[in-house]
């Protein structure tokens, strides 16, 4: 390009790779005007700013230029502007503000956008309606899948934290339990003081907490809602805590406690001046409440209210923890770690061998204490924890929502595109180029997705209170604002635009003005049926796979509730009894009798923890009669007496009940158990002895008919009863009266006459076998509610679909119906497309259902089996229901009188 020349002045030109940029990408036929022109301006520039500034304000005019950035201009509009007029301060038209993306330019495209959506009423409810609710449904979904993710991840240590838990292996099963023995934690401390920090957590379920008031009388507190712990000082340094008051420091003293703000408040009516004020455990050990933190956030496992010191519990157990032997593990014992670079997880598990062999070498080959990251102990369902598959699950049934409102879209726009040919038209020919006008059907886009997005929020909230009100167990919608979650919702936007308008804006913006305005473009130029075909055999498949879904779990459950378990469970009712280290005998005497001798009343037995479903067992070690060494599998033990065969209407198989006693003499054994021992028929185990650590040898006197002591996600594992007067914690009651209210009034006032200092708190069998598969139920409501959204919005897009083709058709249906077609026919002639894509959209569908839902109830030692008529009833429902939608309109067409049909094309 060389150098140019303004009167006397010399200077540099432009740059060179600029100007052969603007070469390049230039419209065809104007490369050479505009380099003049911009060469024209250079100069004036450089004349008027300087030369450095010269060179960036040609760069920005060129890249300005460039395509797709550029508007496109007519060789026309280049010809009759006037070069010499191109001023910084005066641009003609042609070439003032050439970015496309200009205020004026976004307001107008708004401006089009919300004049169209109040011409078309019904394509904009049916568009924003279903975004509305798939958009609604993801942001659930989201806070619940976040909220399990991100669980007790606030602790700033948490990815060192480590949680060493329970590992019994046999040859026929694994068992994983979080609970450990008493001594680990000491053990460990011991061995390895590399780690960084160990700390013991004893957990103390419904705490009773008595205050002293001033009139004498403690006021007691209690809420089945509340934990409560024992624990070691080391836990607070593991953990993060805010104290709002004291500190944990002093829990190195037996006899000291910290609380909760609401604990607090519950207790004292304050969170201030708490510190040094007394409370009594379990209404009888005296404890100093030492500090106050605040209240916890529910993304945790660890909310307990209140926490004792760990010298405390000698005063709960009636003996030191350190002194229990190393195999009795304690379900409700827990050790956690905090793991460094000196001494990491690796360390341990090449140490856990020898580290058995020295503290536990009787249980060497089946037993381990691995320690487990804490942060994935939540999504752990083999420790309690919620299953990471359903999270995922629901994440997908998320996606597929949003994605079938999409579909919704991406229909209706393209089938609504024909209707908008002339407006297209005419925009090309008064100079729109392509790129403006896909930007403008993306405004459009944009401003039913943002009207969407706004009602989806309001859903969210509204959800977000019918679900903490109606959800319960581990589903919970709690929803932390962070900048991950600023940027999701963003994302979420961003995809449904995309998703949405993408396809669309290219159809419409890309029609030829010539056919556009003469009236000529077919469906196949905006889309075609091939399309929306496959779109709506999507959405029908997704419809069909969550409505199977939603029939498998809800069967499941039937199945559940209908079982026979293999006791009794109606018309029962438990009583629990005091938390202490061992029961008052005399006690136990006294609210018996007082209990049988009330009217509604029937049989009384005590337990170890209520029903025979209730998981209140505990594994053991046992060797069998004269065999040398103890059994290689660990059967559960429980106590009750000589009433609870009775009560609960267990089944014996051969022999007799055990004999009534306060000390462990006699056992019950079940038919699992039974099998193991190596015996085919019951009478021949009979009179057999059972030899257990610390007590007395059991004599074998009866043999049970198995009943799950567990949820039916367990096998009946070897079981057996014996009676132990000390560890009975449960009362069982069946009443005769059908007025149970009188009779648990008559029983709290002779519980509360025996245990002054104790709450009386009954419970029927039935309700506690119902929240066994609470997590169960809660998910069939969440399917039944998101396949039910699902088929609502795949219906309204099927009827904005019906009520586009009916307009469309008017003129055939009009001939049709002159030649004598018949309502019959016409509503087979709408119909008769869609239940082919609900047949296509079923063979996709069934086998991916069939293999999500197998998977699901292969979590369940007993099930139900997928029949082929699972199948068959969500393919006849989906058929209903589309063809109820189909035929509403097609109906109309058909009843139209074909004079008005006719006469209206």
């Amino acid at each position: 390009m060389g150098r140019l020349t303004n009167g006397n002045e010399h200077h540099s030109g432009p740059p060179r790779w600029a100007a052969w940029l603007l070469n390049r990408f230039s419209p065809p036929g104007l490369e050479d005007e505009l380099q003049g022109d911009l060469l024209e301006m250079y100069a004036y520039w450089v004349k008027t700013i300087g030369e450095s500034r010269a060179r960036w304000h040609y760069i920005l005019a060129v890249l300005r230029m460039i395509r797709p950035l550029a508007r496109r201009r007519t060789t026309e509009a280049y010809a009759n502007s006037n070069p010499k007029s191109l001023r910084p301060t005066s641009l003609p038209p042609a070439y003032q503000n050439t970015f496309i993306l200009q205020p004026a330019m976004i307001q107008n495209y708004f401006l089009i956008a919300w004049r169209n959506l109040r011409k078309n009423r019904a394509y904009a409810f049916i568009n924003v309606t279903g975004l509305a609710l798939g958009m609604g449904c993801a942001l659930l979904i989201f806070a619940l899948v976040r909220y399990h993710f991100q669980t007790d991840h606030h602790h700033r240590n948490f990815d060192r934290i480590y949680q060493f838990t329970s590992r019994f292996t046999s040859s026929t099963n694994e068992l994983n339990i979080q609970g450990i023995p008493y001594p680990l934690g000491q053990a460990v401390r011991s061995d390895y003081p590399g780690i960084e920090r160990v700390a013991m957590l004893e957990e103390w379920y419904s705490p009773l907490v008595a205050v002293p008031v001033a009139n004498g009388v403690d006021k007691k507190i209690k809420d089945n809602d509340y934990k409560g712990a024992f624990v070691e000082p080391a836990y607070f340094k593991i953990f993060d805590y805010t104290w709002l008051a004291g500190g944990p420091d002093d829990l190195r003293q037996p006899g000291t406690v910290v609380m909760s703000a609401e604990m607090a408040t519950k207790c004292f009516g304050t969170t201030t001046s708490v510190v040094g004020r007394t409370v009594r455990l379990d209404a009888r050990i005296p404890a100093r409440v030492v500090g106050v933190f605040a209240d916890y956030r529910d993304d945790t496992d660890l909310a307990y209210s209140i926490m004792a010191s760990w010298g405390s519990l000698k005063e709960q157990l009636g003996m030191r923890p350190e002194d229990e032997p190393f195999d009795n593990t304690n379900g409700s014992t827990h050790c956690f770690a905090l793991f460094n670079d000196r001494f990491t997880v690796s360390d341990w598990n090449r140490n856990l061998l020898s580290f058995i062999k020295k503290y536990n070498p009787k249980q060497l080959k089946g037993t381990s204490y691995p320690a487990i990251p804490f942060s994935t102990m939540h999504l752990s369902p083999e420790y309690g924890g919620v299953s990471r598959g359903l999270l995922l699950s629901l994440a997908l049934i998320g996606l597929l929502l949003v994605g079938t409102a999409s579909i919704n879209f991406v229909n209706l726009a393209t089938a609504q595109a024909l209707n908008r040919a002339r407006e297209v038209g005419v925009r090309k020919v008064l100079g729109s180029t392509k790129t403006q006008l896909f930007w403008q059907f993306m405004g459009e886009t944009t401003l039913i997705v943002g009207i969407a997005f706004v009602l989806a929020g309001a859903l969210f909230w509204y959800g977000q209170t019918l679900a903490h009100t109606y959800l319960h167990g581990p589903f919970r919608f709690t929803f932390y604002f962070s900048p991950a979650v600023i940027g999701w919702l963003a994302l979420l936007v961003s995809t449904v635009i995309l998703l949405s308008g993408l396809y669309p804006a290219l159809v419409v913006a890309g029609f030829r003005p010539v056919v556009a305005l003469a009236g000529r473009l077919t469906t196949q130029q905006v889309g075609g049926f091939s399309l929306r075909r496959g779109l709506v055999t999507t959405q029908f498949a997704i419809s069909q796979m969550l409505i199977i879904g939603l029939i498998v779990v809800a069967n499941q459950l039937s199945y559940v509730r209908a079982k026979d378990l293999g006791f009794r469970k109606d018309a029962i009712l438990t009583v629990s009894l005091p938390n202490t280290p061992t029961q008052d005998l005399s006690k136990l005497s006294t609210f018996r009798n007082l209990a049988t001798a009330l009217p509604d009343v029937g049989q009384f037995s005590y337990s170890m923890g209520g029903p025979p479903q209730s998981g209140w067992t505990s594994q053991t070690r046992v060797r069998f009669d004269t065999r040398p060494k103890e059994e290689p599998y660990g059967p559960q033990q429980a106590w009750i007496d000589a009433n609870y065969v009775g009560v609960y209407d267990l089944k014996l198989v051969a022999g007799r009940n055990i004999q009534p006693s306060d000390t462990a003499r006699e056992a019950l054994i079940n038919q699992t158990f039974m099998h193991q021992l190596g015996f085919s028929h019951p009478k021949d185990v009979l009179g057999k002895f059972l030899h257990k650590e610390g007590f007395a040898p059991l004599e074998i006197v009866g043999v049970l008919t198995d009943y799950n002591q567990s949820d039916l996600k367990q096998r009946i594992n070897p079981l057996f009863l014996t009676t132990l007067a000390s560890g009975y914690y449960s009362a069982n009651i069946q009443l005769n009266a059908a007025n149970y209210s009188r009779a648990l009034a008559q029983l709290e006032q002779v519980y509360n006459q025996v245990y002054t200092d104790s709450f009386f708190e009954p419970s029927f069998v039935e309700d506690q076998l119902q929240k066994t598969y609470l997590q169960e139920q809660t998910m069939g409501r969440l399917i039944n509610f998101f396949a039910g959204i699902a088929l609502l919005i795949g219906c309204m897009g099927l009827y904005g679909l019906v009520l586009f083709m009916v307009v469309q058709r008017t003129k055939e249906v009009g001939v049709r119906k002159v030649l004598g077609a018949s309502t019959g026919s016409i509503l087979w002639l709408f119909s008769r497309e869609f239940v082919r894509l609900i047949g296509i959209a079923f063979v996709l569908a069934a086998p991916v259902a069939w293999w999500v839902m197998n998977g699901w109830l292969n979590n369940f030692a007993y099930k139900i089996s997928l029949s082929p008529l699972i199948f068959l009833l969500a393919l006849l429902a989906t058929g209903i229901v589309a063809l109820l939608t189909v035929s509403f309109q097609a109906l109309k067409a058909s009843l139209m009188n074909p004079v008005k049909s006719l006469r209206s094309e």
